[in-house]
């Protein structure tokens, strides 16, 4: 199979693939630059704005990012438009994360967006097809480019570390394309896509992309530096974890300075369903800055963080 990714940096976000992605290795080349690593190695994972094969694109994501905007009728084009350039025809997939904090906040909301994309992908020759994921809360326990790159390289050099919600999310889309690539059988791509990620195979071929695009292959999870400004908070009191705020979370990471500071982000320890002591360590901030760590901590404090503790009991009546 030939997987040219091309992708986005963060517009919404704290970090895009491309901004993830640049922590282990450049990502900016030019069309030629593209054409000859694909040519040898059947994949890439770059930023598809370099390219310049969607001008009108790239000028309207700098006016949508200041905005934390990024309605419908920009993203499907968005989207539709740098796969159309690259010649991807015979199979594409789209993940859409359904959750509170994320564009689409219902499952309705998310099937309505994918039959409009799969309808318009169609009108250009585009076989899409969508897979609307959960997220409720994050995916894994990292958010930001370098801290979410350090899970990702963790991950694909040992699948018994998990996270679990990475697996099933990763190997689930993995799986899709697989199917739609003729590899496997309808059903059966995430098995499939599981046996290449425990195999390790999967990190030998993220090994060779990374060495092609010019980074170094041998790094390791501990070889990525996070932000030398760093501060720890503790649950206030026993309970189970009933809610992980996405948007608290967003705000957070953005003040430490997601996505262009790669080494801010936020790390999540305890996630929807656990069960926490008082006193334990729930979550952490990493800024680049001692100002931007400020600001994160302020937002923290004030909001009094994402994780919302509660017991089983909802309600007595």
């Amino acid at each position: 199979m030939i997987i040219p990714k091309t992708s986005t940096r963060a517009i919404t976000s704290p970090s895009g693939t491309a901004d993830s992605m640049e922590v282990l290795a450049p990502v900016t080349f030019t069309s030629e630059e593209v054409e000859k690593m694909v040519s040898e190695l059947n994949a890439c994972i770059i930023w598809g704005g370099a390219l310049d094969i969607a001008p009108a694109d790239n000028v309207l994501i700098e006016v949508e990012r200041p905005l934390h905007y990024d309605p419908w009728g920009l993203m499907i084009p968005s989207i539709l438009a740098k796969k159309i350039a690259m010649g991807v025809n015979a199979g594409l997939v789209l993940d859409i994360p359904v959750g509170e904090g994320t564009k689409f906040s219902t499952p309705s909301r998310g099937k309505e967006f994918a039959h409009v994309f799969k309808q318009i992908a169609s009108n250009f020759g585009v076989k899409a097809e969508c897979a609307l994921t959960l997220a409720h809360q994050p995916i894994g326990h990292a958010v930001g480019p370098a801290i979410e790159a350090k899970e990702a390289l963790r991950l694909l050099l040992d699948y018994n570390v998990g996270p679990n919600s990475l697996i099933e999310k990763s190997t689930s889309l993995a799986g899709i394309l697989l199917e739609m690539g003729g590899k496997a059988q309808r059903g059966e791509g995430q098995t499939l896509a599981k046996q290449i990620l425990q195999s390790g195979n999967a990190y030998k071929k993220m090994r060779d992309i990374i060495e092609l695009q010019g980074g170094d292959p041998d790094i390791q999870p501990d070889d990525i530096e996070l932000g030398p400004y760093q501060k720890d908070f503790y649950s206030n009191k026993s309970g189970h974890i009933t809610e992980v705020d996405n948007a608290i979370i967003n705000q957070i990471a953005k003040a430490a300075g997601c996505p262009y500071a790669k080494t801010s982000g936020v790390e999540i320890y305890r996630k929807q369903g656990a069960k926490i002591e008082k006193g334990e360590k729930i979550f952490t901030i990493y800024s680049n800055s001692e100002n931007k760590l400020r600001r994160a901590r302020k937002i923290y404090n004030s909001t009094g963080g994402p994780i919302i503790l509660g017991g089983m009991l909802i309600e007595r009546i």
